[in-house]
C-alpha cells in the first residue's frame, strides 16, 4: 500500500510512533491493572512506580515519569526552559478559552482582536465582553492580507492605528490563523506597549504550538494543543504561562473559577496543582488517555529539533513548492506576503466546476489518491506542510493529485 501524504492538520495531526505505542501500552496496562494502586503508583511517579517486573511489558510508557515531567516537555517545545512558569493542561481547549476571556475583560476595558480569530474562541470572547460589560473590537484584515495588499510593516501599523483610535488596554491575537497567516506577536507587543498601556495580552497558538514557534516573552496566556502539529491525536489543552508580571493573577483566577466551577474541567482541576495525596482523591472520572499520548509525541518532537526556526523555514521551502506544483496543476495559491506567511497552503481550484462539489466529496477524492487534506466551502483547500523536505516523489505525488482530482471534477461537470 503506498504511504499516505497526510497534509490534514487543520484538526488533527496524524498520530506520531511514540503517541501511538504510549496509546497502545496505557490501553494493556488498563486492562491488566484497571484502577489498581498499582496504576495510581504509575501515574504518580511514572514506570519507576510499577514493580520491576511489570516495567518491561510497557516499553511504550518509560517516558512517562509524572506530570510535572510532561509540563517540562510541554515547556520545551514551546522554547521556554523557566521552570516557574507553570503550564496548564486540559481535556477541553474552551475551558482555558473561557478562562482567557475572564482575564481579559477583567483586566481590560476594551480589547483588540482581528478578524482573523477561530469562531469559536470568538464567540467564548464576546459572551464575557457582555456578562463583564466591557468593550471589544474587531479589526478587519483578513481580505488585505489574503489579497497580497498588505505586508508585516502595514498590519502591525493597523493594529497600532486601531489600538489608540479606539482606546483599547487588552489583546488577543492569533499566532496562526486556521488559513495560515502567520501575525508578528512580538512586534505587535513591542509596538503597542511603547506607545499605550497593554494590561492583558492573550494568544491562540493552536496552529502556532510545534509548527511556526511559540514566543510566549510577547504574552500573558498562550493557549496551544497536543492534537494537532504536535502529533498526540488526542485532544488535550494546553495553556502556557508567559510573563510573570501576571503568574499571580492567573493562578488566583484558576483557583476561584475551578471553586466555582465556572471552568467545568476536571483534568485542569487535576493537573493545576498535582500532589502526591491527589490521585486516588480525583472528584470525578476523567479522561487520563491524552496525557500518555502526549509525552510520547513529545518524547518523538524534542530530540528532532522540530520546533526550531528551522524547521518553519523548511515548511516554507515546502510551501514554495507546493505552490508551484499547484500552479502547473490548474490550482491557484493564495499569496499572502513572505513575512506573513506559515508552513499552511491554501489553494483554490483554477475551475469553477470543481467548486460545485461539497467540502467532503473534494476531500474524499484526495484521499483516494492517497493524499489527506483539509477541505472547505467553493472548492478552497489546506495543504499542511511537513518539517521536513519533500521525499519519495512526495511533491510529485501532490501535483498529479491536484491535477487528477481537478480533470475529474471538470469531466463530471461537463467541462
Amino acid at each position: 500500500m503506498n504511504e499516505l501524504l497526510y497534509l490534514d492538520t487543520a484538526r488533527l495531526g496524524r498520530m506520531t510512533p511514540g503517541a501511538r505505542r504510549a496509546h497502545h501500552d496505557i490501553v494493556e496496562l488498563g486492562g491488566a491493572e484497571g484502577g489498581s494502586a498499582y496504576f495510581e503508583r504509575f501515574l504518580r511517579n511514572g514506570i519507576e512506580g510499577l514493580p520491576p517486573e511489570l516495567r518491561d511489558r510497557y516499553p511504550g510508557l518509560t517516558g512517562w515519569q509524572g506530570i510535572d515531567r510532561l509540563k517540562r516537555s510541554l515547556r520545551r517545545l514551546a522554547g521556554e526552559e523557566r521552570s516557574d512558569l507553570p503550564v496548564l493542561i486540559a481535556n477541553r481547549s474552551a475551558q482555558l478559552m473561557k478562562l482567557t476571556a475572564w482575564l481579559l475583560f477583567h483586566s481590560c476595558r476594551n480589547v483588540l482582536v482581528t478578524d482573523l480569530d477561530w469562531h469559536g474562541y470568538r464567540d467564548i470572547l464576546a459572551a464575557e465582553c457582555r456578562r463583564a460589560n466591557r468593550s471589544l473590537t474587531i479589526l478587519p484584515v483578513r481580505q488585505l492580507v489574503t489579497a497580497n495588499r498588505i505586508g508585516e510593516d502595514e498590519f502591525v501599523e493597523r493594529v497600532k492605528a486601531e489600538f489608540a483610535r479606539s482606546g483599547c488596554d487588552g489583546l488577543f491575537l492569533t499566532a496562526v490563523s486556521s488559513d495560515g497567516i502567520r501575525l508578528p506577536v512580538g512586534r505587535i507587543v513591542d509596538t503597542l506597549e511603547a506607545a499605550h498601556q497593554l494590561w492583558f495580552v492573550a494568544v491562540d497558538g493552536a496552529q502556532d504550538f510545534c509548527h511556526a514557534g511559540a514566543d510566549l516573552r510577547h504574552c500573558d496566556l498562550y493557549l496551544a494543543g497536543a492534537h494537532k502539529w504536535l502529533g498526540a491525536y488526542q485532544p488535550l489543552g494546553v495553556g502556557f504561562y508567559g510573563r510573570r508580571r501576571s503568574a499571580g493573577v492567573i493562578e488566583t483566577a484558576v483557583a476561584q473559577m475551578t471553586a466555582r466551577n465556572d471552568l467545568d474541567d476536571p483534568l485542569l482541576r487535576y493537573c493545576f496543582r498535582p500532589d502526591a495525596d491527589s490521585v486516588g482523591r480525583i472528584a470525578e472520572t476523567l479522561n487520563l488517555a491524552p496525557l500518555f499520548s502526549c509525552q510520547g509525541a513529545a518524547d518523538d518532537l524534542l530530540p528532532s529539533g522540530g520546533t526550531s526556526g528551522e524547521a518553519l523555514s523548511l515548511r516554507l521551502d515546502n510551501w514554495e513548492s507546493a505552490s508551484r506544483a499547484a500552479l502547473r496543476s490548474d490550482w491557484k495559491p493564495i499569496a499572502t506576503a513572505l513575512s506573513l506567511r506559515s508552513g499552511i497552503l491554501m489553494l483554490r481550484p483554477d475551475s469553477a466546476a470543481v467548486g460545485h462539489h461539497r467540502p467532503e466529496v473534494i476531500r474524499e477524492a484526495f484521499r483516494e489518491q492517497g493524499v489527506a487534506i483539509s477541505t472547505y466551502p467553493e472548492g478552497l483547500i489546506r495543504l499542511s506542510m511537513p518539517s521536513a523536505r519533500w521525499i519519495n516523489n512526495e511533491a510529485v505525488k501532490l501535483s498529479d493529485t491536484l491535477l487528477a482530482v481537478n480533470r475529474r471534477f471538470g469531466k463530471l461537470c461537463g467541462v
